[in-house]
Parts: structure tokens; C-alpha cells; sequence
């Protein structure tokens, strides 16, 4: 009885064993699943913030640069206005003038650039957004599993204590068995020797 119950107590702690190491194994993939999502979190936070503060500088940019060319046209209106009354002058000045609005256009093509450039960085933050949702899935799923694996773990140990309390009162009966046998072979030896003593003292 006392060997099967070790063998059943070993079996059941090296099966405790294997189903630790499956939730030790499951707790640091949760755990690297955490982590890898927190800097994941923290780079695309960092990122966002990065991709507003360039929003706010290129919308700053503009706004300079329209007051810069609001400027300009108002500038270019008196000039216009003293073409008209400075004869002389009127063919040079309207050459300025159309250089002027050329450099104007360029500009408005590079506003038009920055805009379609503003554009893809939406796409790809909601892109990342996607992502993110992702990695939040698979870290629920590694909590559900890890769940799943204390609970089956629960029962075992339970028996296993079972097993170890049965296994320990074996031990004590095993134990006072062998003490009621050495006491009895003490009194069988000192029984069989008392006759020998008194033929002896004859």
C-alpha cells in the first residue's frame, strides 16, 4: 500500500511539475505579451505625439507663410497702385508682379505636397491603431489560457496533499509497528536468557 502510494504521489507531483512549467511558460509569455505591448503603446504614442508637434509646426508654417503672401499681395497692390501712377515704371512692375505670382503658385504646390504628405500620416496611424488592437487580442487570449491552466492545476495539488497525508499515516503505522516489534524482541531475548541464569546460580 505504502509503495503504490508513493508511486501515485511521485506520478502526481511530476505531472504538479509539468503543469507548473505550462504556467510558468504561460506567465512569461503573458508577461513578454505585457511588456512587448507597453513599448509597443509607448512608440506609437511617442510617435503620434511627434506626428502632431510636425502637424502643428507645418500648420504654423503655413499660417506664416499665408500672412507672409498676404503681405505680399498687399505690398504688390501698391506697387500696382503706384505703377498706374508712374507710367514710366508700368512694364517693370508688371514683370515683378508675375514673378511674384509664380513664386506663389510654387508655394501653393508645396502646401498642396505637405497636405497629401499630412494625409498618409493619418492612413498610417489608423493602421497602427489596428495593430494595437491586435496585440491587445493575443494578450487577452495568453490571460484566458493562463486562467485555464491554474484552475486545472487546482485539483491536482489538492490530491496531492490527500496522497501525502495517507502517505504520512502509513509511515507513523509502518513506525510504531516496528517499535512494538523491537520491544518484543527485546522481551523474547530477555526471556530467553533468564533460564540459563538461574541453572547457573544452582
Amino acid at each position: 500500500m505504502r509503495q503504490v502510494a508513493d508511486q501515485q504521489v511521485l506520478d502526481l507531483q511530476q505531472r504538479l511539475g509539468e503543469n507548473e512549467a505550462h504556467r510558468q511558460s504561460l506567465e512569461e509569455k503573458h508577461q513578454h505579451a505585457r511588456q512587448a505591448l507597453e513599448h509597443y503603446r509607448q512608440s506609437v504614442k511617442e510617435q503620434r505625439e511627434a506626428d502632431i508637434r510636425r502637424h502643428e509646426q507645418q500648420v504654423q508654417q503655413v499660417q506664416a507663410e499665408l500672412r507672409q503672401a498676404q503681405q505680399t499681395i498687399a505690398v504688390k497692390q501698391d506697387e500696382t497702385t503706384r505703377l498706374n501712377q508712374e507710367g514710366a515704371k508700368l512694364v517693370a512692375e508688371l514683370s515683378h508682379a508675375k514673378q511674384s505670382l509664380y513664386e506663389q503658385l510654387t508655394q501653393n504646390r508645396k502646401l498642396e505636397q505637405k497636405i497629401d504628405t499630412l494625409q498618409s500620416l493619418h492612413l498610417h496611424a489608423a493602421d497602427t491603431e489596428r495593430q494595437l488592437a491586435g496585440k491587445i487580442a493575443e494578450a487577452e487570449l495568453l490571460a484566458e489560457q493562463l486562467g485555464a491552466a491554474n484552475n486545472q492545476m487546482a485539483p491536482l495539488k489538492a490530491q496531492v496533499r490527500e496522497l501525502e497525508l495517507m502517505l504520512a499515516q502509513a509511515s507513523a503505522k509502518v513506525q510504531a509497528q516496528e517499535q512494538i516489534g523491537e520491544q518484543l524482541r527485546i522481551y523474547l531475548d530477555k526471556i530467553a536468557t533468564t533460564p540459563a541464569t538461574s541453572g547457573a546460580d544452582r
